[in-house]
């Protein structure tokens, strides 16, 4: 792209600054000065892409010899003709105006005559030739004064005579804005042109464009590997009517049948298509066809779902995002922030619903190992003959099926990060004692290897369910408990914490329905009286849910008022059905049911070892001050 500039003499600097200024702004632009005479010589010298700034004079013959690109003829304005006739008084009294086929100033002079106290003669030529003839015609004259273009004024210079150019700063200013305008569309159009080739080159979608008379505007190369068309050479401007392969095509829109989510079978593949139609101002101007091959389309979806696999090993929550101002949210808050700068393993303890992974995300994002994966894990979820490779890995061959390269384990992708054990308590006590194992002595070997893999990981685990009931009945390891739960953090009950209730409603509402945020902070006092009387056993979950429904019954934000909003909660809540009935025990009898175990397993280890205090500390898996710790708080509970 390039911006030519003819004449202007002596307003050169002006021109060279201005485009200065612009230039910038234009990356790879070339600015190359033509002489008038070589554009006469070779018209075709400029091309269509390029703009020329020329004088108006010049700017008509090359209009006549059709002179390509975009041309930008200097046009006078007011403030530098003023500023010319200015300087032409100062020198004499008698103005000579000289312009290109017409007079200049077309309203009589005389006022103008009267203010700079001057005569002014006004002329106009039609050719170099005729211009010549007039200025020779005034200095025979004696006239001495001329104003014009660039070309009578370096004619009337050589024959002795006085110029002033009527182009100025402000005419040179608007000439080069309005080519630096076309300039920077033309560049904005070429840039679009070619990130629009190269989408539709790089587009794993095939693509047809259609005019409206149904012939073909663009195609792209996938468009024309899925249909098999490598034989024509340019398709470009061909009907689709005259395209064999694309019969099919022209069948639907002979019947103005647009092909929305169609599955076609075409020389042994199905393919999908979509089309759209183009509109104008109402008009139909066409359409655009995208063709896929449905097996890519499934294939993308297998990788895409690995991906989000792969992208789950990530916590996204922090402790900002954790809702309640109520104290005891509070206090659970700092005690689990307190938890984040230390090491040890977590074991947090709350009903279902009541945000464990919340907290555990929160925990790990605050952690030294926040930008190391975080592997939720959860117990319940993973069939009991596959939790062991998920848990630790397999090597290549280890079992019919198995994955050729082998696969790390969930602790070996947690190396250096968190994992997080949700519903501990369902974990198989065949598990629990390679878990153990793991935490124990810091490896992992895979199903199928001999190599031992060392890991560095911290363990967040979750429980709903009262494990010391299940040590006591054989269902849990009392080690590994004494593993896992080195920091106990307890979550309190949605029942215990219903001042928190206006905040969880406001924060539920600005994440999912934001539109419905003016309405219900209007009623929200009258919302959380009815929230508080009923009993959440199902805690936020069951809060949400409820939430939920209530935003489905409630139709269009605008119009809603606070009757409505309170009348349809009304109805929700009479709706739920969805109750959880076998609650966690308080805190306090749990701390009870800690203590009291704890104390029954330290005199069963006494006995086995016959009062042997580091014996017992060693059976325990417990350091001896830690034994002697837990000996003394039992005297004094006493």
């Amino acid at each position: 792209m390039k911006l030519f500039v003819s004449g202007f003499s002596p307003l050169d600097q002006y021109v060279e600054d201005e485009i200065k200024i612009r230039k910038a702004n234009i990356q790879g632009l070339v600015v190359q000065r033509l002489e008038s005479t070589d554009i006469l010589k070779n018209p075709t010298y400029i091309q269509k892409d390029d703009v020329l700034i020329c004088g108006a004079t010049i700017y008509e013959v090359f209009k006549e010899i059709n002179v390509r690109g975009q041309l930008v003829p200097l046009r006078v304005q007011t403030a530098d003709f003023l500023n010319a006739l200015t300087q032409a008084a100062r020198v004499g009294n008698e103005i000579n105006i000289i312009n290109y086929k017409e007079i200049f100033l077309k309203n009589d002079p005389s006022e103008l005559e009267k203010v700079f106290d001057i005569k002014i003669n006004q002329y106009y030529y039609k050719d170099s030739e005729s211009a010549n003839m007039l200025i020779e015609e005034l200095a025979q004259k004696n006239q001495s004064i001329v104003i014009g273009s660039g070309l009578i004024v370096l004619k009337a210079i050589y024959r002795g005579m006085k110029g002033f150019i009527w182009y100025g700063k402000e005419s040179v200013k608007l000439a080069v804005d309005i080519a630096f305008h076309i300039l920077s569309a033309r560049f904005e159009e070429q840039s679009n042109n070619i990130r629009q080739e190269y989408i539709l080159d790089h587009f794993n979608e095939g693509v047809i464009s259609l005019n409206a008379l149904g012939r073909i505007i663009q195609i792209n190369p996938k468009a024309i590997e899925l249909l098999e068309l490598q034989k024509y050479r340019d398709l470009r401007g061909v009907s689709i009517k005259e395209v064999e392969e694309l019969d099919f095509i022209s069948k639907h829109y002979e019947n103005n049948n647009y092909l929305k989510d169609k599955l076609l079978e075409y020389r042994n593949k199905t393919l999908y298509f979509n089309s759209f139609p183009v509109d104008v101002k109402g008009s139909n101007d066409g359409s655009v066809i995208l063709i896929s091959d449905a097996a890519d389309i499934q294939k993308h979806e297998k990788k895409i779902r690995r991906k989000l696999y792969d992208d789950s090993n990530s916590a996204i929550y922090e402790f900002e995002d954790i809702v309640g101002k109520s104290e005891i949210m509070q206090r659970t808050k700092r005690k689990a922030q307190k938890y984040a700068k230390t090491d040890a393993n977590v074991l947090i303890i709350g009903e279902s619903g009541t945000g464990k992974e919340l907290f555990a995300q929160s925990i790990h994002n605050a952690s030294m190992r926040s930008k190391e994966p975080f592997i939720a894990v959860n117990c319940a979820a993973i069939p009991e003959n596959l939790l062991e490779s998920e848990f630790f890995g397999y090597s290549e061959g280890a079992f019919t099926g198995a994955v050729k390269g082998g696969k790390p384990g969930l602790f070996e992708l947690a190396h250096k990060g968190t994992v997080f054990l949700d519903e501990l308590g369902e974990l198989p006590l065949s598990m629990q004692s390679k878990l153990l194992r793991i935490l124990q002595e810091k490896v992992v070997r895979r199903i199928g290897s001999a190599t031992s893999i060392p890991i560095d990981v911290r363990i967040i685990a979750a429980t709903n369910v009262n494990l010391l009931e299940q040590v006591k009945q054989g269902g849990f390891r009392l080690d590994l408990f004494y593993r896992i739960s080195v920091l106990n953090l307890i979550l309190p009950s949605l029942n215990d914490r219903k001042e928190d209730l206006p905040d969880l409603v406001l924060s539920y509402t600005s994440r999912k329905y934001p539109d419905f945020m003016k309405i219900i902070q209007k009623c929200i006092a009258d919302i959380t009286e009815l929230l508080e009387e009923y009993s959440w056993d199902g805690n936020i979950r069951e809060l949400e849910n409820n939430l939920e429904r209530l935003f489905t019954y409630l139709e269009n934000p605008e119009t809603i008022t606070k009757r409505d909003v309170v009348n349809n909660l009304v109805e929700t809540l009479d709706d739920n059905n969805f109750v959880i009935t076998n609650r966690f025990k308080d805190n306090d009898s749990y701390q009870d049911i800690l203590r009291e175990t704890e104390i029954n397993t330290i005199k069963g280890a006494l006995q086995k070892t016959n009062g042997n205090k580091k014996d017992a500390a060693k059976l325990l898996g417990i350091s001896r001050s830690t034994l002697w710790r837990k000996l003394n708080e039992t005297d004094q509970s006493k």
